[in-house]
């Protein structure tokens, strides 16, 4: 028996053309999808005009009255859905029509699987694709998320695991997915770009500062300080080997400058020397 895959895409203040493309796209996918659209509070009349064209041609779009956080709305369209699978989509990003059949693939395949990422096609302010790393279990989640929020997962997991912790305002997918994958389900990659990603000035990642995303992050540790406690020891192995590596490589870099590094910038010197020289070259 072949699972059902849900789309929920959550808004807020999105430019309604972004509306417009995601829509478009999701609605163009190979088999047939359920959508639930769940609106965060928006007053952007441009955002509310997209989604009254959308809602009357038969997509489901549930409003909250007040802005609620991502997650708040996450949690009311995944609870809107009637399938196996749910996957979150960004309201300004696209998806190319093959996409769900390969989650759905991928999910029905493994009862051990619980959350399929798709590599990144990203366009707007970057154009560029992104193969996403295999995830072995929690332990390579610790050190940072590697598993983009766009990513497909069980209905059942999401409601075993209490869905997305809705007093988390930054990382709640990252949180997630540490919940989920310490709870012995397992990560899988889809390696085409399937996911286009649009990089924009508006993006909340865009004005993050370094120190706010630190302090989130550490955050999402301080909500699951005993998962990443009964991994202490693994971690600290891991951080040991990296340190070490890096000591190693600083080490031969600087045996081949003490080498060779005299003699590059001569050889640099004399090349640009050449050039100034060469006939034909106007000063």
């Amino acid at each position: 028996m072949t699972g059902t895959l849900g789309f929920v895409i959550p808004v807020y203040q999105t430019d309604g053309a972004y509306i417009d493309e995601c829509l478009a796209s999701v609605r163009s996918q190979s088999v047939a999808c359920p959508i639930v659209v769940v609106d965060d509070g928006s007053t952007d009349a441009g955002t509310l005009a997209a989604l009254k064209r959308w809602a009357e041609r038969g997509v489901r779009v549930i409003r909250h009255p007040e802005n609620r956080g991502v997650s708040a709305a996450m949690n009311t369209g995944i609870e809107a859905l009637e399938t196996e699978y749910v996957m979150p989509v960004g309201s300004d990003d696209r998806i190319l029509p093959g996409l769900a059949a390969e989650v759905v693939r991928v999910l029905d395949s493994d009862p051990g699987i619980g959350v399929v990422s798709i590599d990144l096609r990203f366009f707007g302010r970057l154009e560029a694709v992104q193969r996403l790393p295999e995830v072995d279990g929690v332990v390579d989640l610790l050190f940072g998320n590697v598993i983009p929020g766009a990513s497909a997962f069980r209905k059942e997991d999401w409601a075993a695991l209490g869905g997305f912790d809705t007093d988390i305002p930054f990382g709640e997918d990252w949180e997630f997915w540490v919940r989920l994958l310490a709870a012995g389900r397992r990560a899988a990659v889809v390696h085409q770009p399937l996911y286009e990603y649009r990089r924009h000035r508006g993006q909340v990642t865009a004005r993050t500062s370094p120190e706010d995303r630190i302090a989130r992050d550490l955050d999402v540790v301080r909500r699951n300080a005993g998962i990443w406690g009964a991994h202490v020891e693994e971690i600290m192995a891991r951080y040991w080997r990296v340190r070490a590596e890096r000591d190693q490589h600083a080490a031969r870099l600087d045996v081949l400058e003490r080498r060779f590094g005299g003699l590059n910038r001569l050889l640099g010197r004399a090349a640009r020397m050449l050039r100034r020289l060469r006939p034909g070259r106007r000063s």
